[in-house]
């Protein structure tokens, strides 16, 4: 690559439209005219009942997601794994099991090449035996995870979390993996080679973790970003330059940790829909009805709200020498020019 370059494109979460679509093919199509090409896929909030994700006709619904991409010109550069608690046991575990090992799958169908699964602590900090035994048990579970890894090649990248997402009084004090230290610790006992890093920069920045720091520590396992903004207090989800995230340090971290992975926007609440955790817009009532005409963000806006997202990553890949222009993209229904990024240490 010339002058030592490497290769960073822009990408974001399907959850940016995920209250606009059904079905992830429906979100999909949501994206045309906003600029982004490359798409997470997020199945954060795939567990419920009646789910395709869960039921015999699920590959049906990937094909379909693949069919919009594709018409599109879309791609998928990594995947969101389903929400659920991996420390309790019964029959709750064992559909948060069942729906993880399926996404995986339908990353393999997708040949998307990297999942994010949260890891999860156990509580009773600071013990010493504590601290050892919530590694030993995130470790079982992933366990459980390395089969179907190992059929289909899709890698595991674990994410940073911080102690507090949102200021809710709770008992324990931490909340592990939430440094670099905790990622790399639980990625070196587990002792995979599909087991790697992504770093969540609004996570990051609740827990008042450097940017800098944090991801040239991570270095080579760093496989992976989840680009968010906020102000320090509340996981937000916000953009960046709407939050507190000192972008400059996150900008040289990357370039100095040598990332040449995807630029990946979860940054969905840059419009927030009045729903949205963990803000919720004040109800009103007028004369005995409750009023939610301007509740929720319209699609159109929406839309508008994600190519002005799209437009502040090419402007923050730019002011660092990282942005260069694609070759335009032509699809049976459209042709548009993608922009691809360059990360130069």
């Amino acid at each position: 690559m010339p002058n030592g370059r490497y290769p960073v494109k822009l990408a974001t979460t399907t959850g940016d439209f995920a209250a606009y679509g059904a079905t992830p093919a429906e979100q999909i199509r949501c994206f045309e005219g906003t600029g982004f090409r490359h798409l997470d896929l997020n199945l954060y909030r795939s567990i419920y009942p009646g789910s395709p994700l869960l039921n015999a006709r699920w590959d049906g619904v990937v094909d379909e997601a693949a069919a919009a991409a594709a018409e599109l010109g879309f791609d998928f550069c990594q995947a969101h794994a389903p929400d659920g608690k991996l420390h309790v046991p019964g029959e709750a575990f064992e559909v948060f099991l069942a729906a993880t090992i399926r996404a995986i799958e339908t990353c393999a169908r997708l040949n998307i090449p990297a999942i994010v699964v949260h890891a999860q602590d156990i509580g009773g900090y600071p013990s010493r035996a504590n601290r050892q035994e919530n590694l030993l048990r995130n470790r079982a579970f992933f366990a459980c995870l390395m089969p179907v890894m190992e059929k289909t090649g899709v890698q595991v990248l674990l994410e940073n979390s911080c102690d507090t997402h949102a200021p809710t009084r709770r008992e324990n004090p931490r909340n592990m993996p939430s440094t670099a230290a905790e990622l790399l610790e639980l990625i070196e006992l587990i002792d995979h080679p599909l087991f790697h890093a992504c770093w969540d920069t609004g996570h990051a920045n609740i827990q008042g973790a450097d940017p800098y720091q944090s991801l040239v520590e991570l270095g080579g396992q760093l496989r992976g970003l989840h680009i968010a903004d906020n102000y320090g207090d509340v996981d937000s989800h916000v953009a960046p330059f709407q939050g507190t995230t000192n972008l400059d340090a996150l900008m040289q971290g990357l370039i100095d940790s040598g990332y040449n992975g995807y630029f990946t926007f979860e940054s969905s609440h840059i419009l927030r829909n009045g729903g949205a955790w963990p803000h919720f817009r004040r109800e009103w009532n007028y004369q005995g009805q409750t009023v939610t005409r301007l509740m929720n963000v319209p699609l159109a806006l929406k839309r508008q709200a994600v190519a002005l997202l799209y437009q502040i990553g090419r402007h923050m890949l730019a002011t660092y020498d990282c942005l260069e222009e694609d070759e335009p993209v032509s699809t049976g229904a459209t042709a548009r020019t993608v922009k691809k990024g360059m990360l130069g240490r």
